[in-house]
This record gives C-alpha cells, sequence and structure tokens, in this order.
C-alpha cells in the first residue's frame, strides 16, 4: 500500500536557499524545475522507506506586498499563477497591505505561522496523510513536527547544506530529537535533477504574430518587442497630474517625484530630516501628502 505523503513547502526559505544550487552545479542562469520537486522528492522517499509514495498535496506558502510604494508585484503574482496553474500547488500566499502596514518587515514568520498550522491541520483530518515532508530549514519548525508526530504522523526534512559557511538548515532543525522518522533529503546533492532544463524552439508572438526563438515553456508567448511594450505605459500621476511611462499595475499611481516627496516626508516625520532642497532661492524641507488632487479632463 502506498504511503500517503504531503508536502509543505516554505517558499521564503527556497527562494533564499536557491544559492546551494547555483554553487553546487558552478552554473549561470540555474532555474529551479518546479514542475519536478513533487516527483523528485516521492522517489527519494520512496527509495527510503522500500515503499510506493503517493503526493496528494503539495502546498507552497509565501508572502506579497501590495500597495507599497516603488514595488510592482506583476513579477511575483505571475511566478505565483505558474506554481498554482501549471505545477498543481496548493499556494497559500500572505498579502501584505503595506496601506494598512505602512511599517511592515516582511519575513519568514509570516510563513511559519501558515505553514505550522495547516500541517497541524492536515494531520488531524483521518487520511489526509501519512507522512509530513518539510521542505524548509528554520529551528521555529521543530515544535510543530513534534506536535505531528504525536499526532501518529510521520515526518521526512527536505533541507540544504551550509553554502561557503552560511547556514542554509538551522542546526537545531537539523539536529532536533523526536523530530523525523527518515535520513534527511538535502536539496543541493540532488542540484541536477531540481534544475530545470530549457530547450530552445521557435514560437510565434501572441500579440504580433512574430515567430522567435525562445525556451519559455508558458501557455502564452509574447515576442521581446511586445514583452517590451507591454511592461511599459503612460500613466498619470493622481497626486500631480503628471505623465510619467511606467510597468504600475495597480489602480492608483504616482510619479516618481511625488514618490521621492512623500518619502521624503515620512523621514522627517520619524526624526529623521530628509535633505534640504532650494525652493524659489530658499532652502525648506520637502513635504508632501499623497493625497490625490482634483483634474480636468
Amino acid at each position: 500500500m502506498a504511503i500517503r505523503a504531503m508536502i509543505f513547502i516554505d517558499g521564503c526559505w527556497l527562494y533564499k536557499g536557491r544559492q546551494a544550487l547555483f554553487d553546487k552545479l558552478g552554473e549561470k542562469g540555474f532555474e529551479i524545475d518546479y514542475k519536478r520537486i513533487p516527483d523528485i522528492i516521492a522517489q527519494a522517499l520512496a527509495e527510503i522507506s522500500g515503499q510506493e509514495v503517493d503526493i496528494v498535496r503539495t502546498c507552497y506558502y509565501g508572502t506579497i506586498p501590495v500597495n507599497k510604494v516603488g514595488y510592482n508585484p506583476a513579477k511575483q503574482k505571475i511566478f505565483y499563477d505558474f506554481l498554482g496553474d501549471q505545477c498543481g500547488y496548493e499556494m497559500d500566499i500572505t498579502e501584505i497591505d503595506f496601506r494598512k502596514e505602512p511599517n511592515a518587515m516582511p519575513d519568514a514568520k509570516w510563513v511559519n505561522a501558515n505553514l505550522a498550522s495547516e500541517m497541524t491541520y492536515f494531520a488531524t483530518v483521518p487520511g489526509a496523510y501519512d507522512v509530513a515532508v518539510l521542505v524548509g530549514g528554520d529551528a521555529d519548525y521543530v515544535p510543530v513536527l513534534r506536535r505531528v508526530r504525536q499526532l501518529g504522523k510521520r515526518i521526512q526534512l527536505v533541507a540544504m547544506n551550509a553554502v561557503r559557511g552560511h547556514a542554509i538548515s538551522h542546526k537545531t532543525l537539523l539536529t532536533a530529537k523526536g523530530c523525523f522518522d527518515f535520513p534527511h533529503m538535502f536539496m543541493d546533492e540532488h542540484a541536477a535533477e531540481f534544475r530545470l532544463r530549457r530547450e530552445a524552439q521557435r514560437r510565434v508572438c501572441m500579440s504580433c504574430g512574430k515567430e522567435e526563438e525562445t525556451t519559455w515553456g508558458g501557455e502564452e508567448f509574447y515576442c521581446a518587442d511586445c514583452r517590451a511594450k507591454r511592461a511599459r505605459r503612460v500613466r498619470v500621476c493622481d497626486n500631480c497630474g503628471k505623465e510619467e511611462e511606467t510597468t504600475w499595475d495597480k489602480d492608483f499611481f504616482y510619479c516618481s517625484e511625488c514618490r521621492a516627496k512623500y518619502r521624503a516626508a515620512e523621514a522627517a516625520k520619524r526624526g529623521n530630516p530628509a535633505p534640504a532642497v532650494s525652493v524659489a532661492g530658499e532652502t525648506a524641507t520637502m513635504r508632501v501628502s499623497l493625497t490625490p488632487t482634483a483634474r480636468t479632463e
């Protein structure tokens, strides 16, 4: 009878730890083949356990900033959509709204809490999984791993070895007692398997019909010229009415000058006065509120 395994991926940790895979192969332009991660883990677990493995679900946890001045989350959203739509991952992405939390400091803690709660929840669901596979390296997971084992589940850890003396996986986690049922799997030792191999092919642009050689394997394809045109467009600043070319895709938009003035004003409020600027021959500190002004069409 096959082992039912559920994979829990700490997306923040995996992103930060990619350098271990790059260094292992010594290659530039290395990309992870996210579609193959579940299969590679299943094969390794089958070899370790001596049983067939059925991956019932692969869960991915991450964060994304929204309404953050100067940051365009479009690429990050595309990546998350790719994982969900084309890789079949169950996505749990926490949106960090900088309008509500202007001083937020996104870090792994947001992800750790979500991953730990879901791993525990599914451990209580009859038949959900036999083995929980943690793809992560933070010591914060030790308590939840022990609790999940107390609920009768087995644990497999997928981690990474240190790179140039920098510990990617915490020693406290790697050496924790009462947390694991199988030897650890280290992704960097399987770097060649995790490497995405792209083959060049001729494809037709969905916008202009131009044919171009590419290694892009996604369903939609646009040539280099059309991608550049789609990425940038002229928008009108909601604060001063100035037009500016941008890749920002939110409903609201502020030009670079207004954003700079806003940041300077915020710095002054926090007790870090902004650099003085010359205004009509006098010296003054920039102060501005990014409140949309009325514009005549």
